[in-house]
């Protein structure tokens, strides 16, 4: 009896992963696209030539960007708790690599996200996945705007900045000050719910429905809430591993910088860590930032007591690091995709031999009853 329920219900799991399968398959053809098209932009030799320019430094610089990378998805993992049991850490670290690739190579550089939320859901419950990929961007965005609150102030007092550059550093404040305020209140009132209320106020869902959707997404609000008050245990280890992938990252930028010929000043690094984020936010909605970085990280280092060149190479092996840690990704993403459909297959085939198992001892069970 028992079984017979069992394997009544258990097919019908594969069904419900269609969706994010299908979705996985959409990312990663247009990752490829994106790949491909960069490639076909800059050149096979592009990545040579910048391996060429630093020798063996830029490994050790890729290394550093995927112990980044780890320490991201370590994070990533230790805000899912108490469900980051559910999932492995090489699986959620696949997911990070994966979605890192998908917003390199894709404009906005939004799209990683729900590539990310996609490829975990099946292995743990979908709100805790959610809200811990909000935890991690909210404390990777935070951490960033604190750098640069405090870093571009001081950008002023070292060097002259042209009023051709005031103005866009004092346009930019005037709109992350206010931003960064504006997120602390919707985390603390609750994300999700002031959304569910705001599309309510739009007639566009019932009230029945929007009810329903807030009861949902309550627990998501809570969590996400730990950022900034009540934080567990979980929330505090997970704020330190962002932390450390921020050093990490900084370490292999200082690094790559320092290989590249350019003498490290503190006015170089203040601006790298502050000035230089926000040139990087700025070129995300062109993939790899082609064209935007370029020029702005020109004017940038021409500022700072290097040279406009030296901006130039910089853009280049960053975009170097870029493509190579998207290269990876792209093949995590499409192992661990293989793995998935394989294990799904297996189970499928057990679950349906089961089932006639269970249907060819049916005629049995009746007659000897």
């Amino acid at each position: 009896m028992t079984s017979s329920h069992a394997t009544d219900e258990q097919p019908e799991r594969p069904a419900r992963h269609l969706t994010s399968h299908l979705f996985n398959l959409g990312v990663m053809v247009l990752g490829g696209i994106g790949l491909a098209w960069m490639l076909h932009s800059v050149g096979i030799s592009y990545l040579t030539d910048s391996i060429e320019n630093v020798g063996g430094w830029f490994f050790l610089i890729l290394a550093l960007d995927l112990a980044a990378l780890c320490c991201d998805a370590a994070a990533l993992q230790t805000f899912m708790r108490p469900e980051a049991g559910m999932v492995s850490y090489i699986r959620v670290l696949g997911a990070q690599a994966s979605g890192r690739a998908i917003n390199v190579l894709t404009p906005t550089g939004a799209l990683g996200e729900p590539t990310k939320l996609a490829m975990l859901v099946s292995h743990a419950p979908k709100d805790r996945v959610l809200s811990s990929l909000v935890l991690l961007n909210l404390g990777q965005f935070y951490l960033s705007v604190i750098v640069i609150v405090l870093g571009a102030p001081i950008m002023f007092l070292l060097v002259d900045l042209p009023p051709s550059l005031k103005l866009p550093i004092a346009i930019g404040f005037a709109v992350l000050i206010p931003l960064v305020i504006a997120l602390g209140v919707l985390v603390q009132r609750g994300a999700l719910t002031t959304i569910v209320a705001t599309v309510r106020r739009t007639r566009l869902i019932s009230e029945a429905r929007a009810e329903s959707w807030k009861l949902r997404v309550t627990e998501v609000d809570r969590h996400i809430r730990e950022l900034q008050t009540n934080r567990t245990h979980g929330t505090w280890k997970g704020i330190l591993w962002v932390g450390l992938s921020k050093l990490v990252q900084w370490t292999a930028t200082l690094t790559l910088v320092a290989t590249a010929g350019v003498e490290i000043s503190p006015a170089l690094v203040i601006g790298i860590l502050s000035i230089g984020v926000l040139i990087q936010w700025i070129s995300q909605i062109v993939p790899m930032g082609l064209g935007i970085a370029d020029g702005g990280n020109y004017a940038l280092f021409d500022l700072v007591g290097a040279t406009g060149a030296h901006g130039m190479v910089i853009t280049m092996l960053n975009r170097a690091r870029s493509i190579s840690v998207a290269i990876l990704g792209l093949g995590a993403m499409l192992a661990m995709h293989t793995v998935n459909r394989l294990s799904l297959a297996r189970m499928h085939r057990k679950l349906e031999a089961l089932r006639e198992k269970a249907a060819a001892a049916a005629p049995a069970t009746a007659q000897s009853s």
